[in-house]
């Protein structure tokens, strides 16, 4: 179960209260004048956040790109020409490997 905690406390006994969480598993809520600000997760539960995240940016992205073919469909425009126009941009927009 989460629990709240003001965020001048919590910065006063950092360490202590992430060791905490990532013992327990349980989240803190910050808040500043009583009001959510951030929450503070273990490593676990933000790895399955990001993937969840991730999971759910790739679904949004292949509903795009089938209703942007099905706009093309209409046109005289080649699927081909378009995949290859969407990979451009995503090899535009991916840094390098390091």
């Amino acid at each position: 179960m989460e629990r709240f905690m003001g965020i001048e406390e919590a910065r006063a006994k950092l360490g202590d209260l992430a060791q905490e969480v990532e013992q327990r598993g349980e989240p803190v809520v910050l808040t500043k004048r009583g009001r959510p600000l951030a929450v503070l997760l273990n490593r676990d539960d933000y790895g399955r956040f990001k993937l969840a995240e991730t999971a759910a940016a790739r679904t949004e992205l292949g509903r795009r790109l089938a209703k942007v073919r099905r706009s093309v469909k209409g046109t005289a425009l080649k699927r081909r020409v378009v995949d290859e126009a969407i990979a451009a941009v995503r090899r535009a927009r991916t840094p390098p490997s390091q």
